[in-house]
């Protein structure tokens, strides 16, 4: 009996200790590597970090408890270092996040209350009108399965953490397609 316990426990720190995966989805559709993908969703129902000129933009499904999604805005300077500008919407499916990312977006100062919200922090805020149930559903509808989802400007998904380095390269290949 020992010995099954001590299997156990290496069988969970090993998937405890394994990298997230990094799947491409499928081509959705193509566009400029500087425009938003999908056009319907304004920047003001968003969260967006980054200037408005960035030579890359994605829009990143994301929920506050995903630890992928977490380590992600952890390195949101190293995005902008390489002119990458990440648009969130919210795609709470851990725990409470639903509630946890509502309080984020009714918030006066949202890129500060997703920061605070992705280290654990308790956000305040009242009730407002969210989008929080839209952009869920448009999760669901696009068929993404996983946080965070970074979606390209040409359609590709991303599943999972992806360095600000190797994202970049991503989308500069991605240009040459288009």
């Amino acid at each position: 009996m020992a010995l099954g316990k001590l299997l156990l426990l290496v069988i969970l720190a090993s998937v405890a200790s394994v990298s997230p995966v990094v799947a491409e989805g499928p081509v959705t559709g193509g566009g400029d590597p500087g425009e938003p993908p999908f056009p319907g969703l304004s920047d003001n129902e968003l969260i967006v970090f980054g200037p408005d000129d960035a030579r890359y933009t994605v829009t990143v499904f994301t929920d506050v408890n995903c630890p992928y999604s977490r380590q992600l805005h952890q390195e949101i300077d190293n995005y902008l270092l390489y002119d990458i500008r990440i648009r969130y919407a919210a795609f709470p499916n851990i725990d409470d996040a639903r509630e946890r990312m509502r309080a984020v977006w009714c918030s006066e100062n949202r890129q500060d209350a997703l920061t605070r919200a992705k280290r654990g922090e308790t956000v305040k805020a009242g009730p407002c009108p969210d989008p929080v149930d839209r952009h869920h559903a448009l999760a669901l509808e696009l068929g993404l399965n996983a946080t965070p989802a970074i979606i390209t400007a040409g359609g590709r998904i991303y599943y999972g953490f992806v360095s600000a380095d190797r994202l970049a390269e991503r989308l500069e290949e991605e240009a040459w397609l288009y």
